[in-house]
């Protein structure tokens, strides 16, 4: 966001129960409730449209936000969203999951910490910087009400592509071959939208913010590039029509 405030009006925030956003009880992920969220807050800073920017299960969200408002949608960039349903090998990766979850509810939340971070152990090198640990409140928040709501939330795609939101999805070149990396190829695939690798692994965003500046900014450009050639084509189409 420092990065990117000389130029553009930044603003994050913190979903329902997670880091300062606590509330009395905590409830099941509704990611329906979460798009009306972050609607809210677009509308709060006096906006129209917003460019909207998403990460892991930030972009499973911002993608329901694109298909339930896409009127407050300017560009929608979504790095490694993990929609799970739209993978080839879905049926394997769900049971795997589904694995994972089961260590939380039978082995605790240390045991699952330690499993669930074996997908991320690039974030260890010594080389990239460091972030200090998760509240604690939520590593738990996330198995017990987000993990099985969130990973495999089935967002209408086609509905995305049918209004034409200007979309493109970033896979991290540190990813490898995990899932949350592979279903931005799906993505792509059914969206027909920009698709491109970026300097970084999960949270490169954040850990390498410098070399990943210059690749978000790149997308903004050719997102733009995009929609005008698009308007061009539209307009070429209802003159020759």
């Amino acid at each position: 966001m420092a990065l990117l405030s000389p130029k553009y009006t930044c603003v994050t925030f913190d979903r329902r129960q997670m880091s300062s956003s606590q509330v009395p009880a905590n409830k099941i992920l509704n990611p329906y409730q979460q798009a009306r969220d972050v609607l809210a807050v677009i509308k709060a800073m006096g906006r129209e449209k917003s460019i909207v920017f998403g990460s892991s299960l930030g972009g499973v969200l911002a993608f329901q936000l694109a298909c339930d408002y896409p009127d407050v949608v300017d560009h929608l960039i979504c790095h490694e969203a993990p929609t799970v349903h739209l993978l080839p090998d879905k049926k394997e990766v769900t049971e795997e999951l589904f694995e994972t979850y089961n260590i939380y509810k039978t082995q605790g939340q240390d045991a699952v910490n330690a499993h669930w971070g074996r997908r991320f152990a690039v974030m260890n090198d010594p080389d990239l910087p460091q972030f200090p640990p998760p509240e604690e409140c939520n590593p738990v928040n996330f198995f017990e009400n987000e993990f099985l709501v969130g990973t495999f939330w089935n967002t209408d795609f086609e509905r995305i592509r049918e209004q034409g939101t200007s979309v493109g999805v970033m896979t991290g070149e540190r990813s490898g071959v995990e899932f949350f990396a592979r279903t931005t190829f799906e993505q792509e695939r059914v969206l027909g939208c920009l698709r491109e690798m970026v300097p970084g692994h999960h949270q490169g965003f954040e850990a390498e913010s410098e070399m990943f500046l210059p690749a978000f900014l790149g997308m903004l450009e050719r997102l733009e590039m995009r929609r005008s050639e698009r308007k061009l084509g539209d307009k070429a189409k209802r003159i020759g029509g």
